[in-house]
């Protein structure tokens, strides 16, 4: 699944894919597009003030992070079976939870308080995620949209020492999801939090 993205619109003819990265691709990259492209859309014609957070979060975690994670851990076998709709609700979960802790700094005109949640139905509405008669684990992933709490993320990482990060059990079904481990889950989403958080603290003390 190497450069899985970059091959998804080829400008010349290339070998043909590996099994595996044609799973990656379809799997990983294409549902990954879709609500990349949908998040976009949304905060063009809504969202324009957090524009630069929304992308350094979701550009990272979803075109970074996600894809080599999974890579890395996913078997051959677990990537054929691994579901797009299952790729696509763990990113906005955690996309909406990154939504959710900025809302404190971020106050919108003509947008509601729960912005955070509106802008994640939206997304969740418009690539359809939970409407296929096919999908297998749609009674897992309702009552996770469904959870209006936000995801704990005040135990650091011990990246030396990984014994001593006691991961929140928030993660373990989101995990269970895409097939990796809640570490995994963790370890790309507190970074990021934390990392916007730092810029948001940073421009209050200014002022």
């Amino acid at each position: 699944m190497l450069g899985l993205l970059k091959k998804l619109l080829p400008k010349k003819q290339q070998k043909p894919l590996s099994e595996r990265d044609l799973n990656g691709r379809n799997r990983v990259g294409y549902p990954t597009l879709q609500i990349s492209h949908e998040i976009d859309k949304l905060v063009k014609t809504q969202y324009r003030p957090i524009k630069t957070i929304v992308n350094m979060y979701k550009d990272t975690l979803f075109f970074k992070w996600g894809p080599s994670v999974i890579n890395k851990v996913l078997t051959n076998e677990q990537l054929a079976n691994l579901s797009g709709r299952n790729v696509q609700m763990v990113y906005l979960l955690l996309f909406r939870d990154m939504l959710r802790h900025i809302s404190d700094f971020v106050k919108m005109k003509n947008v509601a308080e729960n912005w955070p949640d509106i802008f994640a139905q939206q997304v969740l509405d418009n690539c359809k995620m939970l409407s296929d008669e096919d999908d297998n684990d749609i009674a897992k992933k309702q009552p996770l949209f469904a959870n209006t709490q936000r995801y704990a993320i005040e135990t650091p990482i011990d990246d030396k020492h990984s014994d001593n990060t006691d991961i929140p059990d928030w993660t373990v079904p989101l995990a269970e999801l895409i097939m990796v481990s809640p570490d995994m889950i963790y370890k790309c989403h507190r970074p990021l939090v934390s990392i916007i958080l730092k810029k948001f603290n940073k421009k209050n003390k200014a002022k």
